[in-house]
């Protein structure tokens, strides 16, 4: 559900949620002032730092997770790249009908995979083109089949067989990993998490009879910027950090 909506809508939507969670702290810390003694508020204090940590931590291994995802991600394009590229230089080693055929339908693979980055998910167009891709790995080993049946020699020299079962798992990872993402419960606990760290901080500021509405921003802002580049990372077709397609581009444009 997290994942359909807009990464700005969630982070506003927790940037404005924190502010109020940090007036709640305050007026609970503001209320409760006069009955705190010096040691009380010396214990308060470092289990404040305690929780501040704690969620410093789960920000930072949420952080590290999704960068991980981008990565693969990223190292994937490459990998297909250069799958797709030793299947259609091999092709050229069978004759001239199975390596008109297959270096066509590699052609329409790599068109379907730029255009299937391209679209939205939410967009049934996308599904078309999952469909056509899967389709197209399909007829591909359908085509090395052939071939093989009516020239099993020119099969085994050309090494086309591997080349192809590459592209065909390639084409199944890559879906799969844009599929993986963080799941729902893990973003609802950062999400708690950054809410109760507000309210502490807030109730730090009613202890002290004032509204530090400058600090206020400011931790609620680094919260709000560093879950955006999670969950940036984690949308691999949309947002501002986006999975770069340039070597399956150019492998398309080194094909015409």
């Amino acid at each position: 559900m997290l994942y359909d909506m807009p990464t700005w809508a969630i982070v506003s939507g927790l940037l404005i949620v924190t502010l109020v969670a940090n007036e709640v702290g305050f007026r609970f810390g503001l209320r409760n002032r006069s009955r705190d003694s010096e040691l009380s508020r010396t214990v308060s204090n470092a289990l404040k730092g305690s929780v501040f940590a704690l969620v410093a931590l789960l920000l930072a291994f949420s952080y590290s997770a999704t960068a991980g995802r981008y990565d693969m991600r990223q190292h994937l394009v490459l990998e297909q790249a250069n799958a797709v590229g030793t299947c259609y230089l091999r092709a050229g080693l069978l004759g001239e009908e199975p390596r008109i055929a297959i270096r066509e339908t590699l052609r329409r693979y790599i068109d379907a995979r730029i255009e299937h980055f391209r679209t939205p998910s939410h967009d049934a167009r996308s599904e078309q083109l999952q469909r056509e891709i899967d389709r197209l790995m399909t007829e591909l080993w359908t085509q090395v089949e052939v071939v093989n049946r009516a020239d099993p020699a020119a099969v085994r020299n050309s090494l086309i067989v591997p080349a192809a079962n590459e592209v065909i798992d390639l084409t199944s990872t890559r879906s799969w990993a844009n599929r993986n993402h963080l799941p729902d419960p893990v973003l609802v606990l950062l999400f708690g998490s950054v809410m109760i760290s507000s309210v502490l901080l807030g109730h730090s500021s009613g202890q002290a009879a004032s509204r530090h509405v400058g600090l206020w921003l400011a931790s609620n802002l680094v919260f709000a910027l560093i879950l955006y580049v999670v969950l940036d990372f984690d949308r691999p077709k949309r947002g501002i950090i986006q999975v770069d397609q340039t070597p399956l581009i150019e492998l398309r444009a080194s094909m015409d």
